[in-house]
C-alpha cells in the first residue's frame, strides 16, 4: 500500500474519484482528500492493509486505508471511509465512448452512415475489455477501488441507496445530523442482503 497519487491528480484519481483502469494489476483506491478535495490514489495490499503508515496529502492531511475493508481478499467496505454500502460497475470512461460516437456522427454523411455502426462496434469492444470497479455510495467519498474482487454483498448500482446517501450529504451540508439508528438506507435484497 504505497502512495501512488500523481501531482496533478489524474494518474489514477481526480476529485470525483474517477480513474483509468489499472493495467499493471495493482490494487488501488482513488478518492478525494477529505481536507482539500484533491484526487488521491493509494495502492493497497490485498494481504495486509493495516501494516502501512498513513500517507499525507499536499494539504498535510494524513490518510490511512482501513484494514477491515478487505476480508478474504475481497473488498467488503470502503478502504477510505469505512462505509459498507458499495456497488460495482464497468470501469469504462464515458467520455471515450462519447468521443467515438461524436467522431462517427461527424463522419456519418461522408461514409453513408456506416461510421455509426463501426462506432457502435468500437464502443462494444472497449466496453467488453474494461474491467470492474467498486465504488463507495457515500457522496463525499465516492472512492473507486480497482484490482480487488468485490465482496458477496457488493451489487449493481441502486438508485434508492444513492438517493439516501445524497439526502445524507445534503443534511450534513446544512449542519443537520443523519437519521437515527432505527432508520437506514433502503436496501436492495439482491445486492445488499
Amino acid at each position: 500500500m504505497a502512495a501512488g497519487a500523481g501531482a496533478d491528480g489524474r494518474s489514477g484519481g481526480d476529485p470525483g474519484g474517477r480513474a483509468t483502469a489499472r493495467r499493471d494489476g495493482k490494487a488501488t483506491v482513488a478518492f478525494p482528500c477529505p481536507g482539500c478535495g484533491a484526487g488521491r490514489e493509494l495502492g493497497m495490499s490485498t494481504i495486509e492493509c493495516a501494516s502501512v503508515a498513513p500517507t499525507a496529502c499536499r494539504c498535510g492531511m494524513l490518510t490511512t486505508l482501513r484494514a477491515d475493508a478487505l476480508v478474504a481478499g475481497a473488498v467488503v467496505a470502503c478502504p477510505a471511509c469505512g462505509e459498507a454500502m458499495l456497488y460495482q460497475q464497468k470501469d469504462f470512461r464515458q467520455a471515450v465512448g462519447c468521443l467515438v460516437v461524436l467522431v462517427a456522427a461527424v463522419l456519418a454523411p461522408f461514409t453513408w452512415y456506416l461510421s455509426l455502426g463501426v462506432a457502435a462496434l468500437v464502443d462494444l469492444v472497449l466496453y467488453r475489455l474494461s474491467g470492474q470497479v467498486v465504488i463507495c455510495y457515500r457522496i463525499p467519498c465516492k472512492a473507486h477501488i480497482r484490482g480487488v474482487p468485490a465482496g458477496p454483498k457488493v451489487g449493481a448500482f441502486d438508485l434508492s441507496i444513492h438517493d439516501y446517501y445524497r439526502m445524507l450529504a445534503r443534511r450534513e451540508a446544512a449542519g443537520l445530523t443523519g437519521p437515527d439508528d432505527q432508520t437506514g438506507p433502503p436496501l436492495d435484497a439482491r445486492s445488499h442482503p
